[in-house]
């Protein structure tokens, strides 16, 4: 279960008719803890915070029931605590354009509401801030060992009383320790108000309608009634996801055509007369206020609307930050991919330009200092191999790397070489469950991976906002950027691609260098920073916490490091060497060690194939290494056969291309020879049969042992022969070879 600050875990229904099942907010947890500070939500009966151990039964108090519940009939969630109902209201009192208009003893009573209520948050919140304050006091709360003198000397001084201390503090923790926990959920704002029934009913209640007059007409709004609630619960249900959404105005119009127009006739043309039906016809505001009460509330109508992840990605409040568990540098690093939004051109030109796709950036990122560890470009789109360059890259040392691409690289400008504690990705199909639990399994010191949810940008925050960075520091003013709301006039920015896929490595290693060296973090600087004399600058931050927080990281050498890092691939080995089970690539090796064991195993085996695990790079096909023993030297590499000249120098796809091929020409023809060999039989059979028709009546010899008299019977066939072979000579250097003639 993913645990985590102000996440809810939501009980399982007790009975039937438990309609509104418990609900659980984290108030702590330690990120790889067994214990975890819980606390029901519950307004109208607060409940303390209690500590639990994970995965133990939880005590359940809730319908008036008391009952012990598995830890594993829990559901995790993420919550959103500052939409509800009385939130809005609250924060509607203060908005200009919701004090009412009329008569001054109803303004004059809408500000004395409004003034109660910021009284009694105010109240709140004191005693929120004071009781934060008090060292060691929230620990001893959620244990229950803050006497009840104690208590009640703590309200005497806030000028409170007990029970309304005990009430704040446990709403407060039940609801997202943030703002909107202590707001009251009370004040009448006109949402409790009773439906009528049907429009009969809403008639005798409000005969003269509610609200203001109409404008046009001097008329009053018609009233909705729970008839109209239910028809725009059924739109929801059955029309709502169909409908391209546009506005609220829009649906509502979509609503209005189907449930509150009628056909009035149809005319001898076909042409169809319709009108509205006064008594189902709903406004703009309030068709809005239905759907929204009929969604649950503003925020899940939103859910709805843009679903639930892109929900999550774009409105949901932050309760809480990565950081708090983050030990430092090092400790965690996010990876993720972006297509760049830059055209370029292939470093092969000679005739013309010629541009090329768009190259996918993976970087990889510590959350704990914003600096970026590492990247690698992908023109193959998003791929494992790319994925494994771009963490070796973060992993190891930048030097030779910055050299490769013509960067003038000083000792110190790039320090991240440190292998990290916990991964974060998504659910990309790049990153292969077998290579990352690979990768955890292996000796180099990554000990978890967390995996967020596809298309949730802002579960990596520290990367993707990386991204936006460089495409407004950089990337979009490089000659063929993308850029959105170009004129349709102008030229595709393919059109003015300049730069090659090198000079793009140049580009981003300076632009990372100076991000690393240059960046200004304030809210990653902490007191202990401030003390010692450390900048909110990535490289300064990195520096500082790896030798103070992190005992100077973990570090692998690069042989170790690229060999955890490589996908695995299924192998098998036999006499003729060791062969890709899925790819059919063979490749031999040298290696006396490896050549005893297949010998071994040839044996043994008796012609059967033996399994093995060996490292290849997916887009390359020329070599792949096998783990012997545990050491860096215990790693042979085996290069491809002779057998396979075809396919050598080749990408991993056109070798695997040509192999499909072959194996299609190799299907094709077996088939056709088939056919072949079939006809040829029955034409040896047509032979045959002519045969034994000519020597029917011939006498035969009847016995089991070999004729007689073959060799005599051989002399006539021997002279034609002779002569056969005579003929064919002369015509041939009379210059008038013709095989059928001389045949004949």
């Amino acid at each position: 279960m993913d645990l985590a600050i102000n996440k809810v875990l939501v009980a399982p229904p007790l009975h039937s008719n438990d309609t509104r099942p418990a609900r659980f907010t984290v108030v702590e947890y330690d990120y790889g803890s067994d214990i975890v500070v819980l606390c029901q939500q519950d307004r109208k009966s607060p409940k303390k915070p209690f500590v639990h151990r994970i995965g133990s039964p939880i005590k359940l108090t809730h319908c008036s029931a008391t009952e012990y519940v598995d830890w594993h009939l829990f559901s995790s969630e993420s919550q959103s605590f500052s939409d509800v109902a009385h939130v809005r209201y609250y924060r509607d009192l203060w908005l200009s354009q919701n004090i009412p208009r009329g008569k001054p003893k109803t303004i004059e009573n809408f500000f004395k509401r409004r003034k109660k209520l910021e009284k009694k948050v105010e109240a709140k919140q004191r005693v929120v801030n004071a009781f934060e304050q008090i060292a060691q006091r929230k620990i001893a709360f959620f244990n229950g060992e803050i006497p009840t003198k104690c208590f009640k000397n703590f309200a005497k001084n806030l000028g409170v009383t007990y029970d309304f201390v005990w009430d704040t503090l446990s709403v407060y923790y039940a609801f997202g320790q943030c703002e909107a926990a202590i707001i009251p959920a009370t004040g009448n704002s006109g949402r409790n108000t009773a439906l009528p029934k049907n429009a009969r009913d809403a008639e005798r209640r409000f005969p003269k309608g509610r609200g203001r007059k109409r404008k046009s007409n001097n008329q009053y709004k018609r009233v909705s009634n729970e008839e109209d609630h239910k028809d725009v619960n059924t739109f929801l249900k059955s029309n709502f996801g169909n409908t391209k959404y546009f506005s609220l105005k829009h649906l509502c119009k979509v609503y209005n055509a189907e449930y509150a127009t009628k056909l009035i006739y149809e005319d001898d043309y076909g042409r169809k007369i319709y009108d509205y039906i006064p008594e189902k016809f709903l406004t703009i505001s309030q068709f809005k206020t239905r759907l929204f009460r009929a969604c649950g509330g503003r925020a899940k109508f939103e859910k709805i609307k843009q679903g639930a992840k892109e929900f999550r990605n774009k409105f949901k409040v932050q309760t809480s930050t990565v950081m708090k568990h983050v030990v430092g540098p090092g400790h965690m690093y996010e990876i993720d991919a972006t297509v760049l939004d830059v055209h370029l051109i292939s470093k092969y030109c000679t005739e013309e330009e010629l541009p090329i796709e768009r190259p996918i950036l993976y970087s990889v990122v510590d959350v704990s200092t914003n600096i970026i560890a590492g990247f690698h470009l992908s023109l193959n789109g998003a791929n494992a191999e790319a994925v494994t360059l771009a963490l070796f890259n973060a992993m190891s040392d930048k030097e030779q790397f910055c050299k490769q691409w013509g960067y003038d690289y000083q000792p110190g400008d790039w320090p991240c070489h440190h292998v990290c504690h916990t991964l974060v990705i998504d659910r990309g199909a790049e990153y292969l469950d077998e290579a990352m639990s690979a990768l955890i399994k292996s000796q180099i010191g990554l000990a978890s991976i967390q995996v967020t949810e596809a298309y949730l940008g802002r579960a990596k925050g520290s990367v993707e906002g990386l991204f936006n960075k460089l495409n407004k520091s950089c990337i979009h003013g490089l000659p063929g950027a993308l850029i959105k709301g170009r004129a349709k006039a102008k030229k595709d920015p393919s059109n003015h691609a300049t730069y090659t896929i090198d000079n793009l490595y140049y580009i981003l290693i300076e632009e990372i260098i100076a991000h690393n060296n240059q960046t200004i973090l304030k809210k990653k600087v902490t007191q202990e920073h401030l003390a010692n004399g450390i900048r909110g600058i990535p490289r300064e931050l990195w520096n500082w916490g790896m030798e103070e927080l992190m005992d100077g990281g973990k570090k692998v050498d690069p042989k170790t490091l690229m060999s955890a890092l490589l996908p695995k691939k299924k192998a098998s080995v036999s006499k003729t060497g060791v062969m890709l089970s899925k790819e059919g690539f063979n490749y031999q090796t040298s290696n006396k060690q490896f050549e005893e064991l297949r010998q071994e195993i040839s044996i043994v085996q008796k012609g059967s194939e033996f399994e093995i695990e060996v490292m290849a790079l997916p887009s390359w096909n020329q070599k792949v290494w096998l783990q012997m023993g545990t050491t860096p030297n215990d790693i042979i590499a085996f290069d491809l056969a002779d057998s396979n000249e075809l396919l050598k120098n080749l990408h991993f796809a056109e070798a695997s291309a040509i192999l499909e091929e072959q194996a299609v020409f190799a299907s094709d023809a077996r088939h056709a020879n088939s056919v072949d060999d079939s006809i040829r039989v029955r034409k040896q059979r047509d032979i045959a049969a002519s045969n034994r028709e000519k020597m029917r009546g011939l006498m035969r010899s009847e016995g089991k042992s070999p004729a007689k008299g073959r060799q005599a019977n051989t002399k006539v066939d021997r002279f034609y022969e002779a002569q056969n072979n005579a003929n064919t000579v002369c015509a041939a250097m009379n210059d008038d070879y013709n095989p059928q003639a001389i045949h004949n």
